[in-house]
């Protein structure tokens, strides 16, 4: 069930949505910040990571710039092959820099953390070796940690786990239809199965029964499927679907500065910020 409401409605009526268990859309963290409020230490509270902790400041590599960049990927796979290509979009993602959405998530997830209320990421990023990167969790931790988040602090002393025989894993080349979910250092990684699977897995390796579930993600299809295991589960939930990215005004695309950047990417084997690219001959 999906509501987009204005802010002081929201305000009024979060305990009832709380209650009804809701997908609520919002691009505003306040009233993110006012459920949270009425979290206690029997909550999970859950982040999504791209484009709710973080998002690329390179242009190209934006949520709004996503079938550009699909279509450029496909032509560098069809010329170069999978493997090669893989190389190439690994030193995209140990050299693009990031920004976080907003600032203040930095310091709300660090206060919740003092106050013993545990916070976990689910990241649908995949894992183990991805081109010239050993480890795509040490990767995914080492970018959250640059920016300010870590979410270790909430899970000390639980190793690391891989959550094998979750979902369907294929067995075509695709790193992603090899690799098998994963927790390490307070970070889910779902490597494509569904965001509810992969938590009920981690939740049960981490004996773990929370009273109520509060999770922020910007696909309402990720937050419908750990509202359903949270339901089965018996566990009260409150989603909340965080537009702040999507609803940001994108400007046109620099397409001469995108395909400049992959030249440089596919000859010289480094990814040009926005910035370096604009001082390009």
């Amino acid at each position: 069930m999906r509501k987009v409401i204005g802010f002081a409605t929201l305000i009024i009526g979060l305990s009832v949505c709380v209650a009804l268990a809701e997908v609520i859309q919002t691009s505003n963290l306040m009233p993110i910040e006012a459920a949270l409020e009425k979290a206690d230490t029997d909550t999970l509270v859950i982040f999504d990571v791209d484009d709710v902790l973080l998002m690329p400041n390179d242009q190209i590599l934006k949520k709004s710039n996503k079938s550009y960049l699909e279509e450029i990927e496909r032509k560098i796979e069809k010329r170069l092959g999978e493997p090669a290509a893989q190389i190439l979009y690994s030193i995209i993602f140990f050299e693009r820099l990031n920004s976080p959405v907003d600032k203040k998530i930095i310091k709300l997830i660090s206060r919740l953390q003092d106050n013993d209320i545990k916070v976990l990421a689910l990241t649908n990023c995949f894992t183990g070796r991805f081109g010239k990167i050993a480890s795509m969790e040490d990767w995914r931790i080492y970018e959250l940690k640059r920016i300010g988040y870590n979410f270790g602090k909430s899970w000390s002393g639980l190793a690391p786990q891989h959550f094998e025989g979750l979902g369907k894993m294929g067995s075509g080349l695709s790193v992603k239809s090899r690799s098998a979910p994963a927790f390490k250092n307070g970070v889910v990684f779902t490597s494509s199965v569904s965001k509810g699977e992969a938590l009920k897995a981690f939740l049960a390796y981490a004996h773990f029964a929370p009273k109520k579930i509060i999770f922020i993600d910007d696909k309402k299809k990720h937050l419908e499927s750990v509202e359903s295991i949270a339901k089965s589960l018996g566990i009260p939930f409150v989603g909340f679907e965080y537009t702040a990215v999507a609803d940001k005004p994108a400007s046109a695309l620099d397409e001469k500065r995108a395909r400049l950047q992959f030249e440089i990417l596919e000859k010289e084997h480094k990814w040009l910020s926005d910035e370096e690219a604009n001082k390009m001959p």
